[in-house]
């Protein structure tokens, strides 16, 4: 009697463990020939090596530098070069004298060639046009500034953005793997049903309708779990430019280490690192650069200039008078003060005005941005806190459910117990390994986004294995998934009660 009802009871514990391991796991075989596995560090290595918008950044970088260099060279060797070519009728003579003066008709004589050419240079020499050559440099700087800052924004925005999709791949290969082992234990557990039928002792065909119930809903995680993987995959390749050949490695995910400063010290970690607080304070030096320059153009500007002309026709007598004009045959230089001087009065307050109002309009934005930055922070920062109380709760309820499923478990095997009461003790079991997963996760996901928040590039630490000491990681004494497998089909025979062995690991890999 024991045996059939341990052999019948058997369905339900299977069914159990394929519900309770919907999206858990600790990561499955080698992966497919063809894929590269990278870690978490490799993968944002690649991804600042190859990803686009990074390079993007760095040539808007490289436009602002000369930008600036053209601000310091902008005041000298400027040249301006005017020219002319025409033809011209004859005119023979000089100023006294002309025998083509009276009654001939231009287009009756004949014509030549006529060319004009003028280089004007010059550097400007008076004070407030320096001063404001200046403050163009200092604009100048300060959009070099911005442009900086926009690149470490990019490259944090990239991190963040590698570190969760890494994040989300390893917890569905995770999923998958432990899916996969449901589906085996429900195999399992439909050919012994199969069996049972046949030889009309021990099972009905309400075990059939469970095991079909639980391989549906099977099939549904599945489908979820392989989206959520080839959504990770996709954009983990589109970031390191791996494409659909990334693979995270064959090993369990886990938390990375606690960071236990406190929420003064994160923002002020954001007020000195953040790139959007450095390129607001370049915004406004910018605008103040701005409104100088405006003021101090109403002034005129002097230049030491100097000038080259010359001029000659093939068709227009040469006056070697240097007291008779003559436009068609000149030759001559000279240097000396210029004055430059666009007197607008009324347009010039007016556009003092708006430049005013524009860096009073930026000073108040810096102000309102600061104070968003700082909710930011905190908000990141408690979800940080939430998540690392649930991961730790989630150890908790782990360790519990472990210690109960092995105590009832051994009070069924030393006859004391019903079968029926492990049912409960395992589903509770399976379903707190996956919410510790998933607690990991979402405590890996708050980090990377407090990191991101702040302006800082790197975490406290990466996960690279589950270790003491390393923050929250799963019981240390935790029926592993052979030895729940060993349990059940041990519970599905006739056996003499035996206490559990010790837990075994899973061949060929890390222990969670």
């Amino acid at each position: 009697m024991r045996a059939s009802v341990g052999y019948t009871r058997c369905i339900p514990l299977v069914g159990a463990l394929g519900l309770g391991a919907f999206g858990l796991g600790t990561a499955g075989a080698d992966p497919p020939p063809g894929r590269q596995v990278v870690t978490l560090p490799e993968a944002l290595e690649e991804a600042e090596r190859t990803f686009p918008g990074l390079s993007a950044a760095r040539h808007r970088v490289a436009a602002s530098e000369a930008q600036l260099d053209e601000a310091w060279v902008a005041p000298f060797g400027n040249v301006t070069v005017t020219g002319f070519a025409s033809i011209s009728p004859s005119a023979r003579g000089n100023p006294t004298f002309s025998p083509d003066a009276f009654g001939q008709s231009p287009f009756q004589q004949g014509y030549g060639s006529l060319a004009r050419l003028t280089v004007d240079t010059g550097v400007p020499i008076s004070p407030w046009t320096w001063v404001r050559l200046a403050r163009v440099r200092d604009a100048a700087r300060q959009g070099l500034r911005v442009s900086e800052e926009e690149l470490r924004r990019a490259r944090l925005d990239l991190r963040a953005n590698v570190r969760r999709a890494w994040y989300g791949l390893a917890f569905a290969r995770d999923s998958l793997y432990l899916l996969d082992r449901a589906e085996g234990y429900l195999r399992e557990a439909q050919e012994q049903v199969d069996r049972a039928l046949d030889g009309g002792a021990g099972a009905t065909q309400v075990d059939t309708f469970r095991l079909r119930t639980y391989r549906a809903e099977l099939v549904s995680r599945r489908a979820q779990a392989v989206l959520g993987e080839r959504r990770a995959r996709l954009a983990l390749g589109a970031l390191t430019g791996l494409g659909g050949r990334v693979d995270a490695p064959d090993l369990p995910l886990c938390p990375v280490p606690y960071d236990d400063r406190p929420l003064a010290a994160h923002l002020s970690d954001a007020r000195l690192g953040r790139p959007e607080v450095h390129m607001l304070s370049a915004g406004v030096e910018a605008r103040r650069a701005a409104l100088s320059i405006q003021r101090g153009a109403l002034w005129p500007d002097l230049a030491l200039g100097l000038t080259v002309a010359w001029a000659g026709s093939s068709a227009i007598a040469d006056q070697a008078n240097p007291f008779a004009a003559n436009n068609s045959n000149y030759a001559y230089w000279g240097a000396g003060l210029v004055l430059r001087w666009s007197f607008e009065p009324l347009a010039w307050r007016q556009r003092v005005r708006r430049l005013s109002e524009e860096l009073a309009m930026t000073e108040d934005q810096q102000r309102l941005a600061l104070g968003g930055i700082a909710v930011e922070v905190e908000e990141a920062f408690e979800g940080v806190q939430e998540a690392r109380a649930r991961l730790d709760a989630t150890v908790d309820g782990e360790d519990a459910a472990s210690s109960w499923f092995t105590t009832v478990f051994q009070e069924y095997q030393a006859g004391t117990g019903d079968t029926g009461a492990v049912v409960d003790p395992l589903r509770q079991y399976l379903t707190a390994r996956y919410n510790h997963l998933q607690a990991v996760y979402d405590y890996n996901a708050a980090r990377a986004r407090l990191a991101q928040v702040t302006g800082r590039d790197q975490t406290a630490g990466e996960p690279s294995a589950c270790a003491a000491g390393g923050g929250s990681t799963a019981p240390e004494v935790t029926p592993e998934d052979p030895e729940v497998e060993r349990l059940l089909r041990e519970s599905a025979a006739p056996t003499t009660p035996t206490a559990p062995a010790a837990p075994a690991q899973d061949a060929g890999r890390p222990a969670r």
